[in-house]
């Protein structure tokens, strides 16, 4: 395995990221790459020893991977939006996919865990440079999420972009149930029945919705007494996942 931290611009912003990709002897290999998208807010839920463990296991598995600590914490500079401009330094992560080459440009896919199945979300809805996207405890409906988990409205969703009364829209556009429509990727969609920090109606509202659209191309499966990130069914999640994103390279 390699693994490379890199710093690269987004809008101006100096954010860092990193690069996990396995060695191999053919050098003009072309290898798919998955835009890893990580949890948290700010500076918690950054990119660490476990995740990067995450991160290298996905790429043992012939992928390129690349990720992001996203702007406005201690490692990038600017403000998390959570879901707002900060998803550009998303997008910009595929325009670098596409311009390494070792990279298949062809053949880019998406994975958020928590907050970056938010952003996964809204990648999808924003770009038609990838193939397949995968999310894991991920929040659909920020009006619902508000319910489950009061603290994070105070503390998180209030002072990144605003309040609901006023800025209706802004949780709008951070709730994919509202726009399922516009997810035009094969979708995976995995949570556990025990989230505690994403409540699983999340999950299903989303699933119904794109169900009822007869979206295709579309899987979920829902984890009995399953965690937030799933990591009670680690191999099992790891699996669905690699398997989804094989299956849909072209």
């Amino acid at each position: 395995m390699e693994t490379y931290k890199i710093n690269y611009k987004s809008e101006g912003l100096n954010i860092e990221g990193f690069i996990a990709k396995p060695i191999t002897n053919k050098e003009k290999a072309k290898l798919p790459a998955i835009i890893f998208c990580r949890g948290g807010n700010q500076s918690f839920g950054m990119l660490n020893a476990y995740q990067l463990k995450m991160i290298n296991q996905l790429a043992e598995n012939g992928f390129v991977v690349l990720a992001s600590q996203l702007r406005g914490n201690i490692a990038s500079e600017g403000v998390d939006e959570f879901g707002g401009k900060d998803v550009n330094d998303i997008l910009k992560l595929i325009d670098i996919a596409k311009e390494l080459d070792f990279v298949d440009a062809k053949n880019i896919h998406v994975l958020g865990y928590s907050r970056g199945g938010m952003n996964t979300y809204q990648v999808s809805k924003l770009t038609d440079n990838i193939n397949s996207i995968a999310v894991v405890g991920s929040p659909t409906n920020k009006f619902k999420a508000i319910k489950f988990r009061e603290s994070m409205y105070q503390y998180v969703y209030k002072p990144l972009f605003g309040d609901t009364i006023q800025n209706k829209n802004a949780y709008v556009n951070r709730s994919a149930v509202f726009w399922h429509n516009k997810l035009n990727e094969p979708t995976l969609i995995l949570h556990g029945s025990d989230d505690s920090r994403v409540a699983l109606e999340e999950a299903q509202q989303i699933i119904d919705s794109l169900t009822a659209s007869n979206k295709k191309d579309f899987e979920y499966k829902i984890f009995e007494a399953g965690n937030h990130s799933l990591s009670n069914y680690r191999e099992e999640r790891d699996s669905l996942i690699i398997n989804w994103f094989k299956t849909h390279n072209k």
